[in-house]
């Protein structure tokens, strides 16, 4: 891809845009009984698709940015804290993407509580969504910006130069 993504990056993405615009095509507000649930279940789960990619475009943008060491194993809403540390995300962002992950984890373990009104929360947020997609995208896409644990140790390593300089020359 000329973005500057790798092919799991971008087919993150594309599964997301898909997933916006399948959930935009489905109405839960129709007039019979019947396709009414059927159309609930089917936005639902495609609402529960677009969490669960959501989640992991930014767990491959912590990764990858190295806000992250590989060993440490971060959770769900951890994820969207990260991201908020490193101010990547802003903390209303940070507050919507957790609730996504409440709502997730609600779709998995008790999807016998899910309401019309829990999806309209969620699809009441896609232009949030839409904008931490381009967020990641761009986050992605910055290969040549060093990170805070890159800029820290650089640091580092030119005090310690200038010391070893002074020591060697005055010392």
């Amino acid at each position: 891809m000329g973005s500057g993504l790798n092919p799991e990056q971008g087919k993150i993405i594309s599964d997301i845009n898909q997933y916006l615009e399948d959930a935009r095509s489905i109405s839960i507000q129709q007039t019979r009984q019947d396709r009414d649930r059927r159309n609930f279940y089917a936005l639902s789960m495609v609402l529960f698709a677009l969490a669960n990619r959501l989640i992991d475009l930014g767990r491959e943008t912590v990764y990858f940015r190295g806000y992250a060491g590989p060993e440490e194993e971060i959770r769900n809403k951890a994820i969207f804290k990260r991201l908020s540390d490193y101010d990547v995300i802003d903390p209303a962002t940070r507050q919507d993407l957790i609730m996504l992950v409440n709502f997730r984890n609600q779709c998995s373990h008790h999807f016998h509580e899910v309401t019309k009104e829990d999806l309209n929360g969620v699809l009441e947020s896609f232009p949030r969504y839409e904008a931490y997609v381009i967020r990641m995208r761009d986050e992605l896409s910055r290969t040549n910006m060093i990170t805070r644990r890159q800029a820290i140790l650089l640091t580092g390593i030119v005090l310690l130069i200038c010391i070893l300089v002074v020591y060697f020359l005055f010392g």
